[in-house]
């Protein structure tokens, strides 16, 4: 098949949706020789920030020259997004064939299309002989199809609300399932806060006697300097002070940096070749598009993946540090399974006007409920029948210091996207 069937393939696998339990990954796996033994993995989840700090992690290991790959989702721009290789995407035509192999084997055990993918691509990194894995946690981690490795270390960025018909109607249930992928013996960085959360991670740690390192605790990050142009900030623990400069912005976006640091700073104490300088520069270098992008300059475009109330917290602390007084245009739309309402009161404050759409997705909010939600928060504006026709009429509308925000959903950013390249 070419890649285009390929990738028709997998999003018809969608149709199976998502089972709980990990046995058909591993007989996939064992029918595939376990391609996961013969990976150095570094796992991450989290409620937000996995991305990032997996693709700061993932910059920091190329840079000491490791061959390293990055398994991410969703994608941004292209399928071939989720698999990342040494800073590259994985071409079309080796997904196309990969697909094709494992197409039998997917159904023959009955693969759900994240099971299928991960499956997909444990095999083609281990095939790649990579030096190092970042795989990032598509959902919770405790059943995740990406909890059948034994990785060299565990991230867990932090704890928030989201997917909870899923994890858990409480921090320390979505905590025990994001802290299922702590393996016996194996360490345990985070960034989580909050006694409960912390709480069960603690106490999943102690029982697999995997050490734990805390953010705040461990290791700190202090701010230096913030702006457009990126951000400067003092990484310190207990016998290291780096002053490093990160082009991600928001403060959120310090905590994740700190975790790939002392991600990175802990592979290095165990024999991998990673020096200072690496970390300095692979962190500089860092890029994770959707995340407040600056997409252009006159008038001012951001779009950002905001799409629950954890990530609105961090975008909205991040408009008011690095633009502050200015007036937002908001482009948004924003999945029927989150909390819209909450989300744009949140964000109320700081919007003059809304443009409602919905990305081409059957989860989507439609586009005239989101406008009335939005109404509901105060705000004026109007709905649309794409994303690219909200951005357009968001963009025809700004005057020279306005500022048109994309957010709400990493699919409408995705889509907003394209649209803005394109023209």
């Amino acid at each position: 098949m070419n890649y285009e069937q390929a990738v028709h393939y997998i999003h018809g696998l969608g149709r199976f949706g998502s089972k709980l339990g990990l046995e058909r990954m591993q007989l996939a796996l064992e029918r595939l020789g376990n391609p996961e033994r013969r990976l150095k993995v570094i796992h991450v989840a989290g409620t937000n920030g996995k991305g990032s700090t997996s693709a700061m992690l993932a910059s920091i290991l190329g840079m000491a020259g490791l061959r390293t790959g990055l398994y991410t989702s969703p994608y941004m721009d292209s399928f071939t997004n989720r698999f990342g290789l040494d800073g590259a995407d994985i071409c079309p035509e080796d997904l196309a064939a990969l697909v094709s192999a494992l197409k039998p084997l997917a159904e023959e055990v009955g693969l759900t299309q994240f099971e299928f993918i991960t499956a997909l691509a444990l095999y083609y990194y281990a095939q790649s002989k990579v030096d190092a894995l970042v795989l990032e946690v598509g959902l919770g981690g405790r059943f995740d199809a990406t909890n059948v490795v034994r990785p060299a270390l565990a991230v867990i960025t932090n704890i928030g609300f989201d997917h909870m018909e899923v994890l858990g109607d409480t921090l320390g249930k979505i905590a025990f399932e994001k802290a299922g992928i702590i393996k016996q013996g194996v360490p345990v960085i985070t960034a989580a806060e909050g006694e409960e959360a912390l709480g069960v991670i603690g106490e999943v740690a102690r029982q697999r006697e995997a050490p734990l390192r805390l953010f705040g605790r461990d290791f700190t990050a202090t701010k230096r300097t913030a702006g457009l142009e990126g951000q400067s900030f003092a990484y310190v623990n207990q016998a290291t002070s780096l002053e490093l400069n990160l082009g991600l912005l928001g403060p959120h976006q310090l905590h994740n940096a700190a975790l790939a640091v002392d991600a990175a700073l802990y592979l290095k104490g165990q024999g991998w070749p990673v020096s200072q300088l690496d970390i300095q520069r692979g962190l500089f270098a860092a890029k994770w598009p959707g995340r407040f992008e600056v997409m252009q300059r006159s008038p001012l475009v951001i779009m950002d993946g905001a799409h629950n109330i954890h990530g609105v917290n961090a975008l909205v602390k991040t408009l008011q540090e690095v633009l502050p007084d200015k007036t937002v245009l908001l482009v948004t739309g924003i999945m029927k399974d989150k909390e819209p309402h909450e989300m744009l009161a949140l964000l109320a404050p700081l919007v003059k006007r809304f443009y409602a759409a919905a990305p081409d997705l059957p989860r989507a909010t439609e586009p005239s409920e989101l406008a009335a939600i939005a109404r509901s928060c105060a705000l004026l504006g109007e709905h649309y029948d794409s994303v690219a026709l909200a951005l357009r009429q968001a963009l025809g509308e700004a005057k020279p210091d306005d500022v048109v925000l994309v957010a709400g959903s990493l699919y409408t950013v995705s889509e907003a996207r394209r649209a803005l390249l394109d023209k």
